[in-house]
């Protein structure tokens, strides 16, 4: 990436709670989170309980912070492939597959943090919407340096921002719904026109069409 600073990670966690949330990430390969104990996990991360409610009030924040973690790492991954000086099409193109091959690569964990999040209620439903407003936020920033270069494109606002990143989750789960979490990255030329035709609405009429949305 060139031109934005790099998305923050979990760096400030303790290394407890890191080994802890990889520990629960990896024992959701193997086992529904249903049916995951707090032992399983602590018995993966090789400590003791008492540390792990050190870290957490409950299995349940052990999940939330994997998902929050898992997100950062996304978009920092993202941002360290993004290159504002490449063709903008094929870069939209190139970071929507492989941030979909990173999610077909972990169906277990993709199942967990799509769907099995909203049965820990609020708390799981605002940890949701607080992963999709830091994509959106993600995706704002990138079209508020495109328009360093480009300032008679608008702005991409909070609303339009999180329509787009709700409408490509909405597109995942029903993929994962209805078992095709092997194949998300057929979603690509989906996704890549839906995000394309948005940032394109961002320029002027006589802009458009020529390839100068991002």
């Amino acid at each position: 990436m060139t031109d934005s600073a790099p998305f923050p990670t979990a760096a400030a966690a303790s290394p407890h709670r890191l080994r802890l949330i990889e520990a629960l990430a990896a024992t959701l390969a193997e086992k529904a989170y249903a049916d995951i104990t707090v032992a399983d996990v602590v018995a993966r991360a090789h400590v003791s309980k008492r540390t792990f409610y050190e870290q957490f009030d409950s299995k349940e924040a052990c999940l939330l912070a994997l998902c929050d973690t898992m997100s950062q790492q996304t978009l920092a991954q993202i941002a360290a492939s993004y290159d504002h000086n490449a063709d903008w099409v094929q870069q939209l193109e190139q970071v929507t597959r492989n941030y979909l091959g990173s999610l077909q690569a972990q169906p277990a964990l993709l199942r967990t943090l799509f769907i099995e999040v909203y049965a820990l209620g609020p708390a799981g439903l605002q940890a949701r919407r607080q992963v999709q407003r830091t994509f959106a936020d993600f995706l704002r920033l990138q079209v508020d340096i495109a328009r360093l270069r480009e300032p008679d494109k608008r702005p991409l606002d909070a609303t339009l921002a999180m329509a787009v990143v709700g409408g490509i989750s909405e597109l995942i789960l029903h993929a994962v719904e209805e078992g095709r979490a092997d194949r998300l990255v057929d979603l690509t030329p989906t996704v890549t026109t839906f995000v394309q035709a948005v940032l394109e609405s961002l320029l002027p009429p006589d802009h458009r069409l020529r390839g100068d949305a991002v």
